[in-house]
Parts: C-alpha cells; structure tokens; sequence
C-alpha cells in the first residue's frame, strides 16, 4: 500500500514527499498506468454503445483482470470470500448479453458497477467487524471520493516523467518512444482515410466493418469514441488509486448513541397502528370473514393496496435499521423491533395475496412480476433483519448483498418478458384469438425475450410485434457483430421463420 510521507524543508515550510512515496508514484504510474490503458481500450471497444452485446461478458473478464492486477500491485491478497462478488459481476454481464429487457440491462450495468466497488473494498479493507452503517457510508465514501485521486494521477505521471527525463531510461529507448508515439501520430489520420476511401471503393469490404465492428467515419463519432476511453481511464485509475492509499478508516465508532426512550415512544405508537392493521388482515383477508365496507367484495377488497404495502414494508425495513443502528440498547426497544418485523410479515402476506388475486384478473405484467419479486427479498431480508435485532456483528450488509444479488440474478437470467407471455398466453386459447386490445398491446410492447412465446401464435397481434421489433434499427444492429445480443439473435431467426413459412 502507499505511504504518504511527507518532510518539512527547515528554510521553507514545504511538505515535501519522501523517497519511498516517489519510488511508488513512479512505479504504479509505469505499471497501472500501462495497465489502465490497454483496460480502458478494450473496455471502450466492449461497451460503446453497446451495454448489451455479446462483448459485455468479455467486459466482465477483462475488469475482474485489472482489478487483481492492481490490487497485486499493492501487495493485497485476493480473498476467498470475495469470489462472490466476482462471480455475481460476471453474472450480470452474461445477463446482459441474453436479455433485449432495457430495465433489466440497465439494472444489470448499475450491479457492475456495485459489485466492483464492494469487491475492492471487501479486498483491501478488514471489514470483519463492520455492521450495516459502516459498511454502506465505507462504499459510499469510496465511490464519491475516488474522484479526489485525479491529482494523485497527475502526481504520478509527473514522477514518471521526471524519472524517465533525468535518465530513467536510456537515450535510444526515449527517441525510440518518442519516434513510435510521432509515427502513431501520423499513422491514425491516414489509416482512417484509406478505411474510409476502401470502404467506399468495394462493398464487400464496407459491409464487413459496418456488420464485424460498427465503425462510424463520422469526426464527431471519433471524438466521442475518444471522450469514452478518457473517461474509463480516469475512472478506473482514480479507483485504483483510492483504495491504494486505504484512507477509510478500519475501526468501528459506534453510533448507537441516541436515547432509546426516544425510539420506544415512536415505535409503541406505530406498533399500536401495526397491530390493529394486521388484526383486519388476519379476520378480513386471511380468514375470510367479518363484513366489509358497502359496495366492496371479497375480491374487490383483495385487489387493491398492494403497492402501499410494498412501501410500508420498506419503509418498516429502514426504520428497523436505522433504530437498531443509532440507539442505545434496550431490551423493550428490542421487543418493539421484533414486533414490527413480525408485523410486516403480515403485511407482506397481505400483499402478496392481493396482487395474486389483481394478476389472476389482470394477468401479468412487469411492474406487478417486480412486486412479486421484492416481496420476496424482503421477506428473506426481515429474517435477518432480527437475528441482527438480538445479535451483535451479525454481517448484515454482506447478509442483504448475498441475498440481493442472488434473487435479482436469478430474475435477471429468467428473462420476466419471457415468464409475463407465457403466463398470459397460457389464458388464451390455442390460436391467442381471444386475447383482449389490452393484452395484446401489453404483448406487443415486450422485449425480443418474449419472441420464443410470440412466435408460437400465428395472429395478427404477433405479426405486429416482430414487424416493430424487425423494424427497428436498432434491434437488427444488435443482430449481428459486436452487438450481438442473444435475444435480439433468437428473435431475427424466429421472425425469419415465420416469413418463409
């Protein structure tokens, strides 16, 4: 790891870096800043414009690469535990490669990004010790404060400047850099121009970049190509750089410092509200019985409200942490906890039986699938949630991590576009002639995941959806090349099919 040691000139009150801290800049500015290069060139060629093709995978690889690199560079042991993360970040850019769902896509690239942060944290630091708050405010400061590393960045080249024009290396080696660097110079402008006039000239050769590599002879395209390695070169070195120097400190400062009889006053009245809620839930909604409300049936009374208690249940989920992580210890304070916990089971039972009912009626969607989905993650958070409530240093964090990322891969790679056709199709006849405008239009909308079920029903409905889906440009560009997107893939072969036949 670095050691920023500094020494003060006698005459003038300058800090001055010691010969250790100068010896790293200059190594790691060689070493990372090769390293970062040649990642941020295959990185710009995996992911420009293209966050869900067949390079995201490659994506993946070549990151969890550079990241061991630079960790190794810091005399930092990889952990067995942290394989995890590994493995989930890999997951997800497979993920993107199989799935046409944006949503999906872009949840999948945001995991990514989490995973990388979590894994170089959970690697360079001792977190063993580290409860919920900890940990998240760590991850925090480290995505916010690694922008901070730039001048870190900038000191280190300098070094390896200086070193390399004080004799560093030798004369012919810098006129042999400085000769390949000119001629590289000269090279890229006049390269692109006869790529562009033989392009231009046979067909052949214009159709081969356009369909293997997506080339764009636009100036502006260039620049932004270019805009795009900068960045994930800077990002990635400033990372680097930020975990190098270890600046978060390790040890746990408790913050459960606020008055429990605070915390006890708000949660007795809120488990009074919980209480009588759930009460109607187990007489009205479970059981069955009881009178309702004029004008209101059983089923009309089950189908609504499952979105509201969705968000009470998070909101539950918050509070409970947030009280267990800030306050003084107290048995009743406990009990309380544990009480709303359990309360919130029963809220989200309540749920998940109401949407089971609006879904038998109104059949399934994307939105209605994703409750269905947090519901479940919450119910297996909450389990945690009270062994953390009675048991000090339980890895809470780690324990959401593993069941989050777990749940959504899992969803991911299931491909919801998928499962939502062929449950609702599963409603119609044989032929899908009985579907409704509103269930073919939901139908129609889906992503290219859904193609293998559509492709089944000859209508006019599913005509409609592989005319959209074949039209648009880009889902034939993702066919093909360094765009190819397995979904997309299937779907062309299916619309295909369906034009010979």
């Amino acid at each position: 790891m670095e050691n920023n040691n500094y020494i003060i000139n006698s005459v003038n009150p300058i800090l001055y870096e010691t010969q250790e801290t100068l010896d790293f800049r200059a190594r790691i500015g060689r070493r990372l800043g090769l390293a970062t290069a040649l990642y941020a060139a295959i990185s710009t060629f995996c992911i420009y414009k293209n966050l869900s093709g067949i390079t995201m995978p490659f994506f993946g690889i070549i990151t969890l690469i550079y990241m061991i690199y630079g960790l190794k560079q810091y005399d930092v042991v990889i952990k067995r535990s942290s394989w995890f993360y590994g493995a989930i970040l890999m997951a997800l850019s497979v993920s993107d490669f199989l799935t046409a769902n944006e949503l999906f896509i872009s949840l999948n690239n945001l995991g990514i990004i989490l995973m990388i942060f979590i894994f170089l944290l959970h690697n360079v630091y001792d977190d063993r010790r580290w409860n919920f708050s900890k940990t998240f405010i760590a991850l925090c400061e480290s995505f916010i404060y690694s922008a901070g590393s730039v001048s870190d960045f900038g000191k280190d080249m300098k070094e390896v400047t200086r070193r390399c024009i004080n004799g560093g290396i030798s004369y012919e080696k810098k006129r042999t850099i400085k000769y390949v660097f000119i001629g590289l110079v000269i090279a890229m402008p006049i390269v692109g121009f006869l790529i562009g006039v033989l392009a231009n000239a046979d067909i052949v050769f214009n159709d081969m970049l356009i369909k293997y590599c997506h080339i764009d002879y636009d100036f502006g395209e260039l620049i932004v190509i270019g805009i795009t390695f900068l960045f994930i070169y800077f990002s990635a070195y400033c990372t680097m750089r930020f975990f190098s120097k270890k600046t978060i400190r390790e040890d746990v400062v408790s913050r459960r410092i606020m008055e429990p009889v605070i915390a006890i006053t708000v949660l007795s009245l809120v488990s009074v509200v919980y209480l009588l809620f759930s009460l109607i839930q187990i007489r009205y909604l479970f059981i069955g019985g009881g009178s309702l409300p004029n004008g209101y049936s059983y089923a009309q009374y089950a189908r609504e409200g499952f979105f509201q208690l969705l968000g009470v249940s998070i909101l539950n989920f918050l509070m409970v942490l947030f009280v267990n992580s800030f306050f003084r210890e107290s048995r009743i304070l406990k009990a309380l906890m544990t009480l709303i916990s359990l309360c919130t089971y029963i809220m989200i039972a309540s749920s998940f039986i109401r949407i089971l009912m609006y879904i038998e009626v109104f059949h399934l969607t994307l939105l209605r699938l994703l409750v269905l989905w947090a519901l479940t993650v919450l119910s297996i958070l909450f389990a945690a949630v009270i062994i953390s409530i009675f048991k000090n240093g339980f890895p809470l964090f780690k324990c959401c991590v593993v069941v989050v990322s777990l749940l959504y891969v899992m969803l991911s790679f299931a491909r919801p576009d998928y499962i939502i056709a062929k449950y609702n199709l599963s409603y119609a006849d044989t032929t899908g002639s009985n579907m409704v405008a509103r269930d073919c239009n939901y139908l129609k909308s889906l992503s290219a995941d859904a193609a293998p079920i559509i492709g089944e029903y000859d209508t006019e409905w599913a005509d409609d959806y592989f005319r959209k889906f074949h039209s648009n440009a880009y889902t034939v560009e993702k066919a093909s090349g360094r765009k190819l997107n397995l979904s997309v893939y299937t779907a062309e072969k299916i619309y295909n099919s369906r034009r010979m036949d």
